[in-house]
């Protein structure tokens, strides 16, 4: 969960700005509480596109936003989500060597090996690795959630933090030029 909020030095800040218009500074300030939300969540998703090998793009579709308003002067981002299928990213599966998989980008195929024992694809396309020399129980093999590679300090919101934080000043300057013509 990533939460935006505007202190009251900023608070007092738009108040001055605005002049007489200053009980409008709250409005000012939830609306753009609410596009850098908007924003943010497309490059976090962006971000953690680029970083991982992940196939699918249900990165936005994860994340919900709950808007800031006059009142109540917070933007939440929240991320839910189970961990993925490690099929979602890029893997092989030849039956001699066994299954290997590539999750970061840049950081190649990696091998999947428990103890001694390789991974191996299903009839069904997942690949799934036994526990122990016996024939079962086998596991089905998975990777991160959306919201564990989202919340990656140094690859993904670390990065985009910086533009989150330019963009709330833009934002509200951009609001401030709007209400004062």
């Amino acid at each position: 969960m990533i939460e935006y909020q505007v202190d009251e030095q900023m608070l007092e800040e738009v108040q001055a700005k605005l002049g007489e218009m200053s009980r409008k500074a709250p409005t000012v300030i939830s609306r753009a509480l609410n596009k850098v939300a908007v924003t943010a969540r497309v490059d976090l998703a962006n971000k953690a596109q680029a970083t991982y090998t992940v196939k699918s793009g249900g990165f936005k579709k994860d994340m919900t936003i709950r808007k800031a308003s006059a009142g109540r002067l917070e933007a939440v981002i929240h991320s839910q989500g189970k961990p993925l299928s490690i099929t979602k990213f890029h893997t092989t599966a030849p039956k001699k060597t066994g299954a290997k998989a590539n999750i970061i980008k840049g950081s190649g195929l990696k091998q999947l090996i428990y103890g001694n024992i390789k991974a191996f694809k299903g009839p069904n396309g997942q690949i799934y690795q036994r526990r122990s020399t016996a024939r079962l129980p086998i596991k089905k093999l998975s990777s991160n959630s959306i919201p564990k590679m989202i919340g990656n300090e140094e690859k993904v919101y670390g990065v985009v933090k910086p533009s989150i934080d330019r963009n709330l000043q833009h934002y509200v300057e951009q609001q401030i030029e709007l209400l004062t013509k």
